[in-house]
């Protein structure tokens, strides 16, 4: 069984490497601009400005990832739930604020992951894993 450590930093880069959705519309690092808003606003409000995102959001796909690890069967703090929209409607109806709260805390858990494996702009936004 691996433990919290090992899931996050599994989540954390297959986003990583799968490289979309890292900038906003307007050019801005997602990963630099989602912990803040999270922890002065909360989760549901992060959610909530990611999902009025329009287009090709990188909002909305950060948000997708971290759906995907909130519903990671060994985490499973919003089981099945493996979008923004789930999400959304999971925290906002059926879930507990027990279960919001541990939602927040994974979710800044992971962002911290993401943001330590982000692809460097220095090697043209490519993930490198040193090989």
């Amino acid at each position: 069984m691996k433990n919290l450590e090992q899931i996050r930093a599994a989540s954390a880069l297959a986003y990583a490497k799968a490289g979309v959705g890292m900038r906003g519309q307007q050019g801005g690092n997602i990963l630099k601009k989602l912990p803040p808003l999270v922890m002065s606003n909360g989760l549901l409000a992060a959610g909530a400005f990611a999902y009025a995102q329009r287009g090709d959001s990188g909002w909305r796909t950060c948000f997708d990832y971290l759906a995907k690890h909130l519903a990671h069967p060994d985490i499973a703090i919003a089981p099945g739930q493996d979008n923004l929209d789930k999400l959304m409607d999971f925290l906002s109806g059926p879930a507990d604020s027990q279960a919001l709260q541990l939602a927040t805390e994974e979710a800044l858990a992971w962002l911290s992951y993401a943001r330590r494996l982000e692809p460097s702009q220095e090697s043209g936004g490519d993930y490198d894993s040193g090989d």
